[in-house]
């Protein structure tokens, strides 16, 4: 665990400046919509309007932590750090799960700033923003969907990996090969949940994502 927590530590540090640019931005604009609603007393029509701006900008910073499951790999290709950190003498594993925890660990931060920002708008619009009484109501069905969007943000996550290493098994065509199958695999991944809206189906398809990408980063990317 020595190992595992060194390397955590070290894409966490690695991602840290971008993390904190990150959630300063998220404040600062969380911090002027609250300001734009206590000053300008907006109507109703202008208080939808700020909760658009809230989901557009939420959306916004996940889909920047969504292209960090690509970058974070072509990172360490672009500092030519890939050969060093394949010759650790620790289980490819702990490569994987280091860069998914920081990942998520970043949308984690991303959505409770998000939250807090969205509770200070509630109160400078006096409790017109949006109905709070259903979120504080207790309801397992609640608790179900945050497990399936978290067992989705990891399978998601996992076929980025995959897909990039695809991508770097082929020298010539790595951006067309990385989204042709990030393409597929997601295209198979939505067909099946359709067909089979399930916990079992999202479990199968984090762990066949997750064992790919340990394959092809130990057999095939590994080697060149």
């Amino acid at each position: 665990m020595h190992a595992f927590r060194r390397l955590f530590l070290t894409d966490l540090r690695n991602r840290r400046n971008t993390l904190l640019a990150t959630l300063a931005t998220t404040v600062l604009l969380n911090a002027a919509l609250s300001i734009l609603i206590f000053y300008l007393h907006l109507p109703q029509e202008g208080l939808g309007l700020i909760t658009m701006l809230d989901v557009i900008i939420f959306a916004g910073l996940l889909l920047m932590t969504f292209l960090h499951c690509f970058s974070t790999w072509q990172e360490e290709w672009k500092q030519q750090a890939i050969t060093h950190l394949l010759s650790l003498p620790v289980p490819r594993t702990y490569m994987l799960m280091s860069k998914y925890i920081v990942i998520l660990l970043e949308a984690l931060l991303i959505t409770v700033v998000m939250i807090v920002g969205m509770w200070v708008q509630l109160g400078m619009s006096n409790g017109q923003l949006f109905r709070v009484e259903p979120l504080l109501l207790f309801d397992w069905s609640k608790v179900l969907l945050i497990v399936k969007w978290l067992f989705s943000a990891t399978g998601l996550i996992f076929l980025c990996f995959t897909s990039i290493f695809l991508g770097k098994c082929s020298r010539s065509h790595f951006m067309l090969i990385t989204f042709l199958s990030f393409t597929a695999g997601l295209l198979v991944w939505i067909v099946a949940f359709a067909n089979f809206p399930s916990f079992l189906t999202l479990l199968i398809f984090c762990l066949a994502y997750f064992s790919a990408s340990c394959y092809l980063l130990d057999k095939k990317v590994g080697i060149e």
